[in-house]
């Protein structure tokens, strides 16, 4: 069966209110705005929960490239959209 790949690159300014942070080991899951007073090393402990919503809630940012490719059985490729800024 194909493949759908999407691949990019850009940028968005999260809105630290909304975006969360999972905690590794316990899963408490914290807001950007509680992970943003943790120490850098604290902060270590964390990953960011849903990049998704963090796009959808996001206060600014710009995509470099953007690409929908459909990877074949046999590994062609066929790019079905991209846009470059």
């Amino acid at each position: 069966m194909a493949k759908i790949i999407v691949e990019f690159s850009g940028w968005v300014e999260c809105d630290s209110d909304k975006v969360q942070f999972l905690k590794l080991v316990t899963d408490d899951v914290i807001t950007g705005t509680e992970w943003l007073e943790l120490s850098e090393d604290d902060r270590d402990d964390y990953i960011m929960e849903d990049y998704i919503e963090a796009q959808e809630t996001a206060l600014d940012g710009e995509y470099e490239h953007l690409a929908v490719i459909v990877k074949n059985d046999d590994d062609t490729k066929v790019t079905a959209y991209s846009t470059y800024s």
